[in-house]
């Protein structure tokens, strides 16, 4: 062994091992691990009705007053959960609250040139003894016209609604022509979209019904 080998191995030996001595001679980095802040995405939160005011803010008026929260517990599955507090009109000024869940699903099937989707909510009310549930589906259709920066299809929405304090179950079909086009261009610093629906909506329990929309959104261009 050399002689100045030999000297260094004294040295290490002979002197008081703290935590400074090892951040000097052992290159071991220590990590410090961040963690991840919890994050809740679609997270929504309402009123309906509700001011501030001095007084209290629940007080007896002509029209109901509501608030409420939903989120999506797991970040991979488009699930959501959520409750409302509502307070009655009234002079009695009854409060109920509600329990509420929603779910959605989306697919494209490009062998057939279809987008189908699935969309299913209830809610569960503490001054009844009962629950309602929803299931409707869509079914999109594009439609090759020859129409200049539109967009066209036909959309086709069956849907079901089961009442378990009365009993009833309604279903019904709802059949749309959508036609959508931009009115703006990416320079723009605001994205403007016009939609157009032309419906047929039936159901056994109704007369059939005519609708038709007009719809013009703007929203900043990111």
């Amino acid at each position: 062994m050399a002689t100045h080998a030999a000297a260094a191995e004294d040295e290490i030996w002979s002197q008081n091992i703290t935590p400074a001595w090892l951040d000097q001679h052992v290159a071991a980095k220590r990590s410090n691990r961040v963690r991840p802040l919890p994050r809740l995405s679609r997270t929504e939160v309402w009123a309906n009705g509700v001011a501030r005011s001095d007084m209290q803010v629940f007080q007896p008026t002509d029209f109901d007053r509501s608030v409420g929260a939903k989120l999506q517990p797991f970040q991979d599955y488009n699930f959501l959960v959520g409750t409302e507090l509502v307070r009655t009109g009234s002079e009695s000024g009854f409060v109920s609250s509600k329990a509420t869940w929603e779910a959605f699903l989306e697919r494209d099937w490009e062998s057939l040139g279809v987008t189908v989707g699935l969309s299913t909510a209830g809610f569960v009310n503490s001054a009844q003894n009962g629950y309602s549930q929803s299931i409707s589906g869509s079914m999109d259709i594009p439609f090759d016209i020859a129409l200049p920066s539109w967009s066209t299809q036909l959309r086709l929405s069956p849907s079901m609604n089961v009442d378990s304090i009365s009993g009833a179950v309604d279903t019904g079909l709802l059949s749309e022509i959508v036609g959508q086009t931009r009115l703006s261009s990416r320079a723009d610093r605001f994205r403007s979209d016009l939609n157009v629906r032309l419906g047929y909506g039936m159901a056994p329990s109704a007369r059939p019904t005519a609708s038709a929309r007009l719809e013009l959104r703007i929203a900043p261009n990111l």
